[in-house]
C-alpha cells in the first residue's frame, strides 16, 4: 500500500530540513519493490553515498529529500539523483568557534 500522506521533512533527530541545507546521509533505503535495482546500480549508488554530506535540492510530492552529486570514478561514475527518505538524513550542524565570545 502507497502511503498517502507525504513524509515530515524532518532528520533523524527530529529537526526541520529545507532545500539548501547540507545533510549527511546515514541509513539507506529498503529498495525492495524496486524494478532490477541492481541492474542500474541503484545500491551501489545509494552505499557510495552513505556517510557522505550532499545538498537537498528540493523536496517532492512524497516528502523524499532530492539529492544530485557526481561520482568522480567507478563503475558508477558520472551524476546521478536519488529521492531519500528524510529520516535516513541527518542536518550537518555548524561547529562552533574556538575563542568567539566577548573576549573576556
Amino acid at each position: 500500500m502507497i502511503n498517502e500522506k507525504p513524509l515530515e521533512p524532518l532528520d533523524c533527530t527530529g529537526i526541520v530540513l529545507h532545500p539548501g541545507d547540507p545533510v549527511r546521509v546515514v541509513g539507506l533505503p529498503d529498495l525492495t519493490g524496486l524494478p532490477e535495482p541492481d541492474e542500474l546500480g541503484t545500491q551501489q549508488v545509494f552505499q557510495h553515498i552513505l556517510g557522505t554530506y550532499k545538498r537537498i535540492e528540493d523536496f517532492d510530492e512524497f516528502g523524499h529529500a532530492h539529492l544530485s552529486f557526481r561520482i568522480l570514478s567507478g563503475p558508477i561514475q558520472g551524476w546521478h539523483s536519488v529521492w531519500i527518505e528524510p529520516y535516513l538524513l541527518r542536518l550537518r550542524r555548524r561547529r562552533k568557534r574556538r575563542g568567539s565570545g566577548d573576549g573576556v
